[in-house]
Formats: C-alpha cells, structure tokens, sequence
C-alpha cells in the first residue's frame, strides 16, 4: 500500500520545509513506513511537494504518526510544518495488476 502526501507550500516557508522534512522522513521510516520518492512540482502549483510513502497498511500509517506526535521533537516539527504548509492532500493507494514489478 502506498500514501501519497501532496503539501503545497508558501514562499516563505519552502526552506522551513526542506529543512524539517529529512527529519520528518527519519522518524516516519523508523515506525514502517518508507519514504520511496520525494519530488517538487516544476509545472502545476509552484512549491507543491509530493511524497509517495510505501507502508504495510493503514493502520501502521497511523501509529507512526501517532509516535511521532509523541516524540521530543515535535514541537519542532509541527512550527516548522505549520510555518510551510498551506494545504496537504493525503491518498491511500494499491498497485495495479500491470503495475511495473519492483525489486
């Protein structure tokens, strides 16, 4: 299963952003969940950053967010999210069945 977060960004807080984020992915891969790409629109909605997360299911999801919601450095990550983020979109999906095979 896969989450896709779109997080579209302001100006300003595009830096905040890019320097919360390794952090962010650190922690979140610590709890199952595997950061597969990263990406920032060149066309579209200019600052929008796309993650693609693979996770065993839903519900692992969720409790590596709820660790992280009960890590020291929270605080910290949730100022610097709400500095950057103006809207954030999230989506479960699966693979196709002609979906490319990964090794």
């Amino acid at each position: 299963m896969y989450l896709i977060a779109r997080l579209e960004l302001s100006y300003a807080g595009v830096m905040d952003f890019m320097g919360i984020a390794p952090k962010v992915r650190e922690k979140m891969e610590a709890h199952g969940c595997r950061m597969l790409h990263a990406m920032i629109t060149d066309i579209d909605r200019l600052n929008t950053v796309i993650h693609i997360w693979e996770v065993p299911d839903a519900n692992s999801y969720f409790a590596a967010v709820d660790a992280l919601k009960a890590d020291p450095d929270f605080p910290e990550i949730v100022s610097a999210l709400a500095r950057a983020v103006v809207n954030e979109t999230l989506s479960f999906a699966s693979d196709t069945p002609y979906a490319p095979m990964r090794g």
